[in-house]
């Protein structure tokens, strides 16, 4: 599984590192919306956890742009994962007007990670093109 993981919290990023690198997923990791979006555009991902709030972009605007991206390129809908720590009830809502699969509140147990991550890998999604972005740029 290709994976890429939007958190501005570097500590973060180290516990998700040391928990996925060992079950052989391919990982890669943004620091904020702008670079997830640029990721996007040039490597093509199974999944993505994103984190919703960060400075530079938020996940929410990345993710309406990724979704632009796909629509406009006719790519397939690539599982986003919003990560927060922020009330559930109204995120959910927002997560889903912008093309959000669902959430992973903050702080998460390695279980809870690997549990969303499978939960993701086992939806349905529409082909998309070899390369990401980065074919069709």
């Amino acid at each position: 599984m290709r994976l890429l993981c939007v958190e501005d919290n570097s500590a973060l990023r180290k516990m998700m590192d040391c928990v996925l690198s060992p079950t052989g997923m391919d990982v890669d990791f943004a620091a904020n919306g702008r670079e997830a979006v640029e990721a996007y555009e040039t490597s093509e991902y199974d999944a993505i956890l994103m984190d919703v709030e960060m400075p530079v972009m938020s996940g929410i605007e990345a993710v309406r742009e990724i979704r632009q991206i796909e629509q406009g390129h006719n790519l397939g809908h690539t599982p986003i994962l919003f990560l927060t720590s922020k009330e559930q009830a109204r995120l959910r809502e927002v997560s889903q007007t912008v093309g959000g699969d669902g959430l992973l509140p903050k702080p998460f147990t390695r279980e809870a990670l690997l549990s969303a991550l499978d939960r993701i890998r086992h939806m349905p999604t529409t082909p998309s093109y070899p390369g990401g972005m980065a074919a069709h740029a």
